[in-house]
C-alpha cells in the first residue's frame, strides 16, 4: 500500500523557509515545544490532500495559510505550496509510476493549483486519484489534535453514528427511502386502476344496452332495404318495358338515316379517289422525302457525335501507348542492366573461386609449418609440463574460439548481405509503389475533378431547368398579371369617372352641411362670437327616445344655436357672401314659446308625454328645445298618436312615424342620417387614383419588355441546357475510363504490398538472426580475452629464455595463419553473398522484369490494336458523313422540284364538296331526331342504372321477384312500420359493438395490470426488507468485528484489562446507541461513560484503533492522542505503535511531547521556532528526550 515518503513544505504557515521532511514506513515521532508548528505538519498534509474547509485548517480563511512572517523577521510570502511523494510499488496509486507526487499551491487571492507528477490537474480528478488507493483528507488515517477527547466524550448514539458512517449504511437508508417512494407510487397506482376499473364496469353496462339497440336497429334497416328493393324491382321492370319501345323507334329513324348516310358516304368515296391521285402527283412524294430528309439529319448528327467520340479515343489511345512505349524502353534497359550485373558477379564468384583455391593450398603449408614448430615446441615444454599442458588447453581453446569467430562473422557478413540485397530490393518495391500510389492519387484526383466537373454541369443543367422553368412560369404570370392589370385599369378608368360624378352629385347635396362646418370654423377661429354649435351637439337622448326625437325635430336637431339675432344675421351674412347654402339657426334671446306648453298636462290614453321632456341639456338651452320639441307629444302606440292627431296635437311614436295637428302622417322605412362626405373620396384621393392609373399602365409597357426579355433569355437557356448535355456525356466517358485505370493501378499495388511485406518479415527475421550472431560474437571475444590473459600470465611463468624464439615464431605463424583464415572467411563470405544475390535477387529482379515487359508489350499490342480499330472506324465514319452529306443535298434539290407538281384536281374536289355539303343537312336532321330519342331512351337507361344501383348498394345484384307472401300493395305499409320502429329506438351509437369491445377488452387489461401492481407492491416490501436485513447484517458483522478488536487493543493498552461494546437494543440496533464496558486491572466492569477522564481516553484510543483495524489504510497521521494519557499508558500505547507498524508494515506518523511515546520511536523529528519560523531537525532517542523534557 502507498506510505508517505517525503513532504515538502514552503510558505505554508510557520513554515517560512523551505522545509523537507523524509519517512519511511514504520514508527515516526514528530516533537517540539509548543507553538513550534508541528500540527502545521498535519495541517500541511490535508491541505495538500485537497482539504477545502479553512476553519478545519484552524485558519479565518485560506490567505492566513500562507506565511507572513514574525516579529523579527524579513521574510514574507505571497504563496504557500506542500508537496507530498508516495511510494507507488504496488501501484495502487492509478499512476504509471513507482513515486507519485501530488502538490498544491495557492496565493494570497485563494486560488489553488493542483499538480500530479508535475502536471496540473483538476481538484477533483486529484481526490479521484487519491481515492482509489484510499486516501482522503477526510479519511479515520487522519485524527487531529482534540479528536480523541472529542471521541471520549461521545455519545451512545453518536458512537453508533461514527460505525455506520465508517460502513456507509446511509446508501442503504437512501435506498430504502428510494423504495418507500416507489411503494407509495405503487399504492397511488393501485388505487388509480380500482378507481378505473369500477368505472369501466359500469361503462361496459351501458355499452352492453347500446349494442342491443344497435342490433335491432341493424336488423330493422336490413329488413327495410329488402322491401325497398322489392318496390324498386318493380320501377325497374316498368323501366325496362318503355326502354324496349324506345329502342324500336330509334331503330327505325336509324334505317333512315343510313341510306342518306351511304348516298353521303359515295359521294365522298369519290373526293377521297380525288385527292389520292392529288397525293400520288406530289403530297405523298414530298412528305416522304421530308421524312427522309430529317432522317438524314438526325443521322449526320449521330455520327458526328460518334466521330467526336472515337477522336477523343483516339488520343487517349496515343497518349496510353506513348506511356506504354516509354515503360517498356525503361523495362528493357532494366532488364540489359541486370544482365550485365549477373554477368559481373558471376565473372567475379570466379575470380574469388580461384583466390579461395590459393588461399587453401596456402593455409595448408603454413599448418604444416605450425604443427611441425608446435612439436619441437612441445619438447622444451615438458619441463614446464603442467602449465605448458594447460597452456596447450588454452591454445586449443582460442583456436577454437578463433574458428567459431570466423563463421560467425562469415554468418553476420552474409546475413548483412543478405539484408543490403532485401533492403535494397524493399526501396525498389517502395519507389514503385510510391509511382504507382502518385498515379492512382492522379487518377483519383483526375477521377474526383472529372465527376465534381460533371455533378458541375448536372447542377448546372438542373440549375438551369429550374430556371428555365422559372422563367416560363414567371412568363404566364407576367401575361397573367398584365391581362388582370388590364382589366384593373378599366375598373380604374371607370371607378374615376363614377366618383367625378359621385363627387358633383354630394357637392349639390351636402351644401347644408358644407354651410355649418364653414360657419363653426368661423368661430373657432373667433371671426363671429356667439355661436353655441349645434343643437343634437348640446342635448343628450336616451337610446330608446332617439328615433322619436330625431323624427320630431324635423331637421332642426343640426341648427344653429346663437346668442341673439345679431349673431343670426352675422351668419346669414357670411353664407351669402360665401355662397355656401342655406343652414337653419335658432336664438336663445327674445325667442318666442311654442303654442303648446310642457307643462301642460294631456289625457289620452296611450300618450307618454310632451318629447322635450325626455331630452336632457343645459338649463340656458331648454328655450331651444321647447321651440323644436315643445309641440310635439310621445305616443307609444300608432292608435295613440292618432287620437292626439284628431285631437290636435302632434304626436310622434317610439318607431319614427310623426302624426302632425289635425291628420298629416310623416312614415314609412326609418333610415338613420348617413354622412355623404365620408362615402365620397377626397380630391386627393381621386388624383391618387390617377396617378395609380397612370403608373399602372407605365408598368404594363414594362411588363410587355420584361416578356420579351424572358423569351430570349428561355431560348439562350435551352441552348445552353443541349450543348451541357453533350459535354456531359463526353464526361462521364471520362470518368469511366480513369475508373477502368484506377482498378488496375489498385490490383497492382495489392501485388506489391504483398511482395513488400513478405520481404520486410524477412529483414526483420535477418535482424533478429543478426543480433544473436552479435551477441555471440561479443560472448566470444569476452572468452577470448579472459582465456587470453590466462594463457599470457602462464607465459609468463614460464621460462622465456629457452622458448622465446620459437614461441615468437610459432605466434607470427599462428597470427598468419589466423589471418590467412580470415582472408578465406571474408572471400568465402563475398562469395556466397554474390551467388545468393545473383539467385535470390537479380534473377528474381529479372523475372519480374520480363513479366511486366510481357504485360506492357501485351498491353502496347492490345492498344495498337484498339487503336487500329478506333482509325478504321474514323475513316469509316468520315465517309459516311461525306455520303449522308451528299445524299441530302440531294433530296433537297428533288424537293424544290416535287412542290412545282402540285395544282390539278382542285377544282373537282369543290365541286363534289358543295354536292356533300347538301347531304350532309339532310343527314343531320335525321340524326337530331335519332338523338332526341337516343336522350330518352338514355334517361330511362338512367332510371334504371340508378335503380340498379340503389340495388346493388342494398346487396342485390339483380332485381328481386315479388313474393307471393307479402303483396306489392303491403309493402308500403310493411316499410311504414318498420320506420315507426326505427324512430322509437331512436339515435343508436353506430360503434356501439366496437366500443363494448373496447371497453370489455379494457376491463380485462386493467384487471391484468392491478394484479400486476399488487405484484410489485409485493416485489418492492419485500426488497425493503431484503434491504433492512441486509443493513442489520452489515451493521452487525462489524459491530462483532470491531468488538473483537476494540477488546484486543484495549488489553494491550491496559495491560491485562478487557473492554466490549454493547447495544443499547439489540432487536433493533438503529433505534438505540452502542454503548462501551470497560474493566481496568484490578478493577469492576463499568461503562465507559462513568470512568474517569484518562481512563475514556484510553477507551477512545482502543475503539479508535478497533475502527482503524476495520478499514485499515497504508499510512496514519495522530496528533496528540497521548494528551490525556499517563506514563504507563503511554507507554503502552508507543509499544502497540510500534508492533502495529512492524508486523503490519504500516506508517505511523505521530506528534507527541511524551518521552515515553519518542523511546518507541524508530525515526524522530524535532520542531523549534525561531523569530517566527519553523526549523525541522532529524533526531537521536536522546536527543529527543532531552528536547522532549524542556518543551514540558
Amino acid at each position: 500500500m502507498p506510505y508517505i515518503k517525503r513532504i515538502e513544505i514552503n510558505g505554508f504557515k510557520t513554515f517560512g523557509v523551505k522545509t523537507v521532511l523524509t519517512f519511511d514506513r514504520g514508527f515516526t515521532v514528530i516533537t517540539g515545544p509548543n507553538g513550534s508548528g508541528k500540527t502545521n505538519i498535519i495541517d500541511a498534509v490535508i491541505f495538500c490532500l485537497g482539504e477545502l474547509s479553512a476553519k478545519r485548517l484552524r485558519a479565518e480563511s485560506f490567505s492566513q495559510l500562507i506565511f507572513n512572517g514574525g516579529e523579527k523577521s524579513s521574510v514574507k510570502k505571497n504563496e504557500a505550496k506542500v508537496v507530498i511523494q508516495f511510494d507507488n510499488s504496488d501501484g495502487r496509486i492509478p499512476v504509471e509510476t513507482t513515486t507519485v507526487t501530488i502538490s498544491r499551491e495557492i496565493d494570497r487571492s485563494g486560488e489553488s493549483v493542483y499538480r500530479i507528477n508535475g502536471r496540473k490537474v483538476p481538484r477533483a480528478h486529484l481526490l479521484e486519484v487519491l481515492s482509489v488507493a484510499g486516501i482522503s483528507p477526510y479519511g479515520h488515517n487522519i485524527v487531529l489534535q482534540g479528536t480523541l477527547t472529542r471521541m471520549a466524550e461521545i455519545s451512545t448514539a453518536e458512537r453508533r453514528k461514527i460505525i455506520e458512517d465508517m460502513l456507509g449504511i446511509a446508501q442503504y437508508d437512501a435506498e430504502k427511502a428510494e423504495a418507500e417512494v416507489k411503494l407509495k407510487e405503487a399504492d397511488m397506482a393501485i388505487k388509480t386502476a380500482t378507481g378505473q376499473i369500477s368505472e369501466i364496469q359500469k361503462r361496459v353496462e351501458d355499452l352492453e344496452r347500446e349494442r342491443n339497440n344497435l342490433l335491432r336497429y341493424n336488423l330493422l334497416r336490413r329488413e327495410i332495404a329488402r322491401l325497398e328493393s322489392i318496390r324498386i324491382s318493380e320501377n325497374i321492370r316498368g323501366l325496362e318495358a318503355e326502354a324496349k319501345k324506345l329502342s324500336d323507334e330509334i331503330a327505325e329513324v336509324e334505317g333512315r338515316n343510313r341510306i342518306a348516310l351511304e348516298r353521303r358516304e359515295s359521294l365522298k368515296a369519290k373526293r377521297r379517289d380525288l385527292e389520292n391521285e392529288l397525293r400520288k402527283l406530289g403530297f405523298d412524294e414530298v412528305q416522304a422525302k421530308n421524312n427522309r430528309m430529317v432522317d438524314l439529319e438526325v443521322n449526320l448528327r449521330s455520327l458526328k457525335s460518334r466521330l467526336s467520340e472515337v477522336l477523343s479515343k483516339i488520343s487517349d489511345k496515343k497518349s496510353t501507348l506513348e506511356k506504354l512505349r516509354g515503360q517498356r524502353e525503361r523495362l528493357t534497359g532494366q532488364i540489359e542492366s541486370v544482365k550485365a550485373e549477373i554477368e559481373g558477379a558471376e565473372e567475379r564468384v570466379k575470380q574469388l573461386e580461384a583466390t579461395l583455391e590459393q588461399l587453401s593450398k596456402e593455409i595448408g603449408e603454413k599448418q604444416a609449418i605450425y604443427e611441425s614448430m608446435s612439436g619441437s615446441l612441445s619438447g622444451v615444454r615438458s619441463i614446464f609440463e603442467e602449465k605448458a599442458k594447460r597452456l596447450s588447453e588454452l591454445e586449443e581453446q582460442l583456436s577454437q574460439i578463433q574458428k567459431e569467430k570466423i563463421s560467425v562473422e562469415r554468418n553476420i557478413a552474409r546475413i548483412q548481405s543478405e539484408m543490403g540485397v532485401y533492403t535494397q530490393r524493399l526501396k525498389d518495391l517502395k519507389a514503385k509503389r510510391e509511382d504507382l500510389t502518385a498515379l492512382h492519387v492522379n487518377l483519383r484526383e483526375s477521377l474526383t475533378k472529372l465527376e465534381e466537373i460533371a455533378d458541375g454541369q448536372r447542377k448546372q443543367i438542373d440549375g438551369l431547368r429550374a430556371a428555365l422553368e422559372k422563367r416560363i412560369k414567371k412568363r404566364a404570370n407576367i401575361e397573367g398579371e398584365i391581362k388582370e392589370a388590364e382589366k384593373i385599369a378599366e375598373l380604374a378608368k371607370e371607378a374615376l369617372t363614377r366618383f367625378e360624378a359621385q363627387k358633383s352629385l354630394a357637392e349639390k347635396i351636402k351644401s347644408e352641411e358644407t354651410a355649418l362646418k364653414s360657419i363653426e370654423k368661423l368661430a373657432s377661429m373667433g371671426v363671429i362670437s356667439g355661436v353655441h354649435g349645434r343643437l343634437r351637439n348640446l342635448i343628450k337622448v336616451e337610446g330608446d327616445y332617439a328615433r322619436a326625437v330625431e323624427v320630431a325635430s324635423s331637421g332642426w336637431l343640426d341648427s344653429l344655436i346663437v346668442e341673439d339675432f345679431n349673431v343670426a344675421f352675422t351668419c346669414i351674412e357670411a353664407l351669402r357672401r360665401m355662397k355656401l347654402g342655406r343652414v337653419k339657426i335658432i336664438p336663445l334671446r327674445n325667442l318666442s314659446p311654442n303654442n303648446s306648453s310642457p307643462n301642460k298636462k294631456v289625457n289620452i290614453d296611450g300618450v307618454s308625454g310632451w318629447v322635450s321632456s325626455l331630452v336632457k341639456c343645459d338649463d340656458r338651452y331648454k328655450t331651444a328645445v321647447d321651440f323644436v320639441l315643445g309641440d310635439t307629444l310621445l305616443a307609444l302606440s300608432e292608435d295613440a298618436a292618432i287620437r292626439a292627431s284628431k285631437d290636435g296635437f302632434r304626436a310622434v311614436t317610439l318607431s319614427g312615424d310623426l302624426y302632425e295637428a289635425g291628420g298629416g302622417v310623416e312614415s314609412g322605412f326609418y333610415r338613420v342620417q348617413v354622412d355623404l362626405s365620408s362615402l365620397i373620396p377626397s380630391d386627393e384621393a381621386l388624383k391618387n387614383l390617377e396617378k395609380a392609373v397612370k403608373a399602372l399602365k407605365s408598368h404594363l409597357d414594362n411588363r410587355e419588355n420584361i416578356i420579351a426579355d424572358l423569351e430570349n433569355e428561355i431560348s439562350k437557356t435551352q441552348s445552353d441546357v443541349m450543348s451541357l448535355s453533350e459535354s456531359l456525356a463526353k464526361i462521364e466517358s471520362e470518368i469511366e475510363r480513369a475508373r477502368k485505370n484506377m482498378s488496375q493501378a489498385e490490383a497492382q499495388i495489392k501485388r506489391i504490398d504483398a511482395n513488400i511485406e513478405d520481404l520486410a518479415s524477412r529483414v526483420e527475421k535477418g535482424k533478429e538472426q543478426l543480433a544473436s550472431l552479435e551477441a555471440r560474437l561479443k560472448e566470444l571475444s569476452t572468452s577470448e580475452g579472459a582465456l587470453r590473459e590466462e594463457y599470457e600470465r602462464l607465459r609468463g611463468e614460464i621460462d622465456l629464455l629457452k622458448i622465446r624464439d620459437s614461441e615468437k615464431k610459432l605466434t607470427a605463424l599462428s597470427q598468419e595463419i589466423v589471418r590467412l583464415r580470415q582472408k578465406y572467411g571474408g572471400v568465402e563470405s563475398e562469395s556466397s553473398t554474390i551467388k545468393l544475390r545473383v539467385e535470390r535477387v537479380l534473377k528474381k529482379s529479372m523475372e519480374n522484369l520480363t513479366v511486366q515487359l510481357n504485360e506492357v508489350s501485351e498491353q502496347i499490342a492490345a492498344a495498337e490494336k484498339e487503336l487500329e480499330g478506333l482509325l478504321r472506324e474514323e475513316s469509316e465514319v468520315r465517309k459516311s458523313i461525306g455520303d449522308l452529306e451528299g445524299l441530302r443535298s440531294e433530296l433537297s434539290r428533288e424537293l424544290s422540284e416535287a412542290r412545282e407538281k402540285i395544282g390539278f384536281f382542285t377544282s373537282q374536289i369543290d365541286a363534289l364538296d358543295e354536292e356533300i355539303a347538301g347531304l350532309e343537312r339532310e343527314y343531320e336532321n335525321g340524326v337530331r331526331t335519332l338523338n332526341e330519342l337516343k336522350i330518352k331512351a338514355q334517361a330511362v337507361s338512367l332510371q334504371i342504372d340508378r335503380f340498379r344501383e340503389q340495388l346493388r348498394e342494398m346487396g342485390f345484384e339483380e332485381p328481386v321477384e315479388l313474393t307471393v307472401i307479402l303483396p306489392l300493395e303491403d309493402v308500403g305499409s310493411s316499410l311504414k312500420a318498420m320506420r315507426e320502429e326505427l324512430k322509437r329506438i331512436g339515435a343508436v351509437n353506430q360503434l356501439a359493438e366496437t366500443q363494448y369491445l373496447e371497453q370489455a377488452s379494457r376491463y380485462k387489461e386493467l384487471s391484468m395490470r392491478l394484479n400486476e401492481l399488487e405484484r410489485e407492491r409485493e416485489a418492492i416490501l419485500k426488497f425493503i426488507n431484503e434491504i433492512e436485513q441486509k443493513k442489520i447484517r452489515v451493521f452487525m458483522d462489524a459491530f462483532n468485528k470491531i468488538n473483537e478488536k476494540i477488546n484486543i487493543y484495549f488489553s494491550k493498552l491496559t495491560g491485562g484489562g478487557s473492554a466490549s461494546l454493547k447495544l443499547e437494543n439489540p432487536e433493533n440496533p438503529f433505534s438505540g446507541g452502542v454503548d462501551m464496558i470497560v474493566q481496568f486491572p484490578g478493577k469492576s466492569p463499568i461503562l465507559v461513560s462513568g470512568a474517569s477522564s484518562g481512563e475514556r481516553s484510553v477507551s477512545a484510543v482502543a475503539f479508535l484503533f478497533a475502527l482503524q483495524e476495520f478499514s485499515p489504510a497504508s499510512f496514519y497521521l495522530f496528533d496528540e492522542i497521548d494528551a490525556h494519557l499517563d506514563v504507563f499508558h503511554v507507554e503502552r500505547l508507543g509499544e502497540l505503535l510500534a508492533e502495529e507498524s512492524s508486523k503490519m508494515q504500516l506508517q505511523f506518523i505521530v506528534i507527541t511531547l511524551k518521552p515515553e511515546m519518542i523511546s518507541k520511536a524508530d525515526g524522530v523529528y524535532g520542531i523549534y521556532g525561531q523569530n517566527g519560523v519553523s526549523h525541522v531537525i532529524s533526531m537521536t532517542f536522546k536527543e529527543a528526550i532531552q528536547y522532549g523534557q524542556r518543551s514540558q
